[in-house]
């Protein structure tokens, strides 16, 4: 326990001294610091699109399609401590921000975004932001984004498959890129939904094209499940797979203890949860597992301050996830599943 209270105080004593301070806080908060009632702040896990990751390498990877585009040889990233890819929970998000995604939603089960199937939802444009501008740590308006939702690849029929990361890294309309075969990256899809309401109501809803379902897999990248959905509880031993640049190789599973269950900054009933683990930039929208195999949550904090000794993570519980998401998680066996496995159970 004392090993890893000392490697969490060391994570974020790197986190502090990567961040910029903002001279024009009166407190010398973080850049980007969300302040907390009684004391401490948290700091969103993203971290901005690479540096290689260019605007010319961007409109390759959208007319390549479900061909994909060989990561750079020149590119900058830690070496992936991932066990399979695909567009799966724990796939590495590197457009329009160095992320994480979660679960798979819907699959044949749900509506698809589309102006037919998009019910009371408001249909978005297409979100033409290119790379450099970055979206990153404390870009976030700590307002919400959502619920909106966009027609897809083209304007053409959506597919019905979903995946999820957190509401600060991708608006609505963004392209999404992410590694979803071995050493290619591909725009997946684009955002539908996206709310960016700080602790306890951040989550972003990615819906996949039909020409990349055959890289779906609701089977996490490290191990398998999610098995089912559950709400957390304190005590509860949990695990997530991020991309996070500071705490071990992209996708190295992390273990950690509930400590928190309750109301988030913007929502009420028991949507925000935190837990006493590691987490770094990059790991934001990270699937949170309960080591027994039901999606718990996602990861979209750190949080700092006296009350918490000496920092915990926090996020989104899976059931309100799903009810931003209007669509179910997937399941699939503990088991592990290496190959693309478009299947949807719920």
């Amino acid at each position: 326990m004392r090993s890893r209270r000392l490697l969490m105080l060391a994570v974020i004593s790197v986190i502090a001294l990567a961040l910029p301070v903002n001279a024009a806080s009166s407190d010398s908060l973080p850049e980007g610091a969300i302040p907390l009632a009684g004391g401490g702040y948290a700091l969103e896990l993203s971290a901005p699109t690479p540096a290689w990751y260019t605007p010319e390498l961007h409109q390759r990877i959208l007319d390549a399609g479900a061909a994909g585009v060989p990561i750079p040889s020149d590119a900058d990233i830690p070496a992936s401590g991932l066990a399979f890819t695909g567009i799966r929970p724990g796939a590495w998000m590197f457009f329009p921000a160095w992320c994480t995604m979660n679960f798979v939603f819907g699959g044949a089960t749900a509506a698809p975004a589309t102006e037919a199937g998009a019910s009371a939802l408001d249909l978005a444009p297409k979100n033409d932001k290119e790379p450099g501008g970055g979206k990153g740590q404390g870009g976030g308006s700590g307002g919400t984004k959502g619920p909106k939702a966009d027609s897809g690849s083209g304007g053409g029929a959506g597919s019905g498959w979903y995946i999820g990361t957190a509401g600060h890294c991708t608006e609505v309309g963004d392209e999404v890129t992410l590694i979803a075969a071995p050493g290619l990256l591909m725009n997946i899809g684009r955002t539908v939904k996206s709310y960016n309401d700080e602790i306890g109501r951040d989550f972003a809803l990615i819906e996949i094209y039909p020409e990349m379902v055959q890289y779906v897999n609701p089977s996490m990248t490290y191990w398998g499940g999610p098995t089912a959905t559950a709400q957390p509880a304190i005590g509860d031993p949990v695990v997530h797979a991020g991309h996070g640049a500071v705490v071990g190789t992209g996708g190295t599973p992390r273990a950690g203890i509930v400590t928190y269950v309750g109301d988030g900054d913007q929502s009420s009933g028991e949507t925000a949860y935190g837990w006493d683990g590691v987490a770094s930039l990059g790991d934001s929208g990270s699937g949170v597992r309960h080591a027994s195999g039901p999606a718990v949550g996602n990861l979209t904090h750190l949080v700092v301050g006296t009350e918490y000794v000496p920092a915990f993570i926090a996020g989104t519980t899976a059931p309100y996830m799903e009810q931003l998401a209007g669509a179910p998680i997937c399941y699939a066996p503990l088991t592990p599943n290496p190959l693309p496995a478009p299947a949807c159970a719920s």
